[in-house]
């Protein structure tokens, strides 16, 4: 018996630049455009928007809300307090990056930017007014953004995989609002129903095939399953407790549980967790690379991006980002990968790492003659 050596082309991971950025306070996400040009960054405590250049990292234009009294809650005392309604939380790209979508903390509802055309006074439909500063010029533009109403407390938003349809979980309605946007003209689109969930919807994510909606009830430890176009409960998924963000690549649904400090891969055929490894304190939002071969999740408490391998949940970094992180989006060309993560704080940590296949040796056993 002998041993040879057999080589195995394996993938590595660097990271390679880290560069801080800031934008507006009470930065809860961040998202990338379809074409990987323009980066959103949506400011809470600032009600505003900002969009960047992705590429030069520059402001280009600051979206800012008109404010209007509102009711907000303050997490911490379990309180209702006065504020304003006009509030940015999630946002989503629709119709192949024309639309963005913005959920309204205070406002019961979800605005439509049209990246695509000139900012215009909206009458006889409801409305939120804004201004649009180009950063360049200073020029300021007024105008107003559709507002569709949902439920209280909007948070996450997704659509369906053929676009028909946009998904709003709300916080404190206990429900999942569902607009149908399939119709050419946005001022026809409406809410025409909502999924009603246990408490404290968040997550949302569509399955491969379109015909399955998963949501994330974070008063639980279970993801609720819900068939597309008849809006029924078919089941339930145990994920762990708390679990807040989700993402489906291929027949996998990965899951951040915010309390239990982890990340969760879900085989959706079997229905239940294959895999778990620990991030930070109070696990947020969470992403996958286009290839589906890495996931990130930022932890809020700890203040820490971690980097994980997405076939076994291996950690492969342990970053360090700006006080707060909430958010994080992923931008892929080839082998190079960003990762953008929006702090609380008002600051944006931009990580740049290249992919690179390397050869390793392993010896494997022959039989000799």
């Amino acid at each position: 018996m002998g041993f040879m050596l057999l080589f195995i082309t394996m993938a590595q991971l660097d990271m390679v630049h880290h560069q801080v950025i800031r934008s507006g306070s009470g930065t809860k996400s961040i998202v990338i455009s379809p074409d990987g040009e323009r980066v959103y960054a949506q400011n809470l405590e600032d009600m505003s928007v900002y969009e960047f250049d992705r590429k030069s990292r520059k402001l280009l234009r600051i979206l800012r809300f008109k404010k209007t009294p509102g009711k907000g809650y303050n997490y911490r005392k379990k309180i209702w307090i006065n504020s304003y309604q006009e509030k940015p939380v999630e946002a989503c790209f629709t119709h192949n990056g024309r639309f963005l979508w913005i959920s309204l903390h205070n406002a019961g509802g979800v605005v439509v930017w049209d990246l695509k055309d000139t900012l215009k006074p909206i009458e006889n439909y409801p409305h939120k007014r804004v201004s649009l500063k180009y950063m360049e010029t200073d020029y300021v533009k007024t105008g107003d953004l559709l507002f569709i109403e949902t439920g209280k407390t909007p948070k996450v938003i997704e659509k369906s995989r053929d676009g028909k349809y946009l998904f709003v979980a709300n916080w404190h309605s206990n429900n999942v609002s569902v607009i149908d946007i399939s119709a050419e003209d946005p001022f026809t689109w409406k809410k025409i129903t909502d999924i009603p969930t246990g408490r404290i919807p968040r997550g949302i994510a569509v399955s491969m095939d379109n015909k399955l909606l998963y949501i994330a009830e974070m008063s639980s430890d279970l993801i609720r399953i819900v068939e597309m176009g008849t809006w029924k409960t078919t089941g339930f998924i145990h994920a762990g407790v708390n679990p807040r963000h989700l993402v489906i690549k291929d027949n996998y649904l990965y899951a951040s549980i915010n309390i239990g400090g982890k990340v969760a891969k879900i085989d959706l055929k079997a229905g239940k967790v294959i895999k778990s490894s620990k991030t930070g304190r109070l696990a947020r939002t969470l992403t996958i690379s286009p290839d589906g071969k890495y996931v990130f999740v930022v932890s809020y408490r700890d203040n820490i991006l971690d980097v994980f391998q997405a076939d076994n949940l291996k950690r492969l970094y342990r970053l360090k980002t700006g006080y707060e992180p909430v958010g994080v989006a992923i931008y892929q060309d080839g082998n190079t990968i960003e990762a953008w993560v929006s702090c609380y704080s008002g600051r944006i940590d931009i990580f740049t790492f290249i992919r690179t296949e390397v050869d390793s040796m392993t010896p494997s056993t022959i039989i000799e003659k």
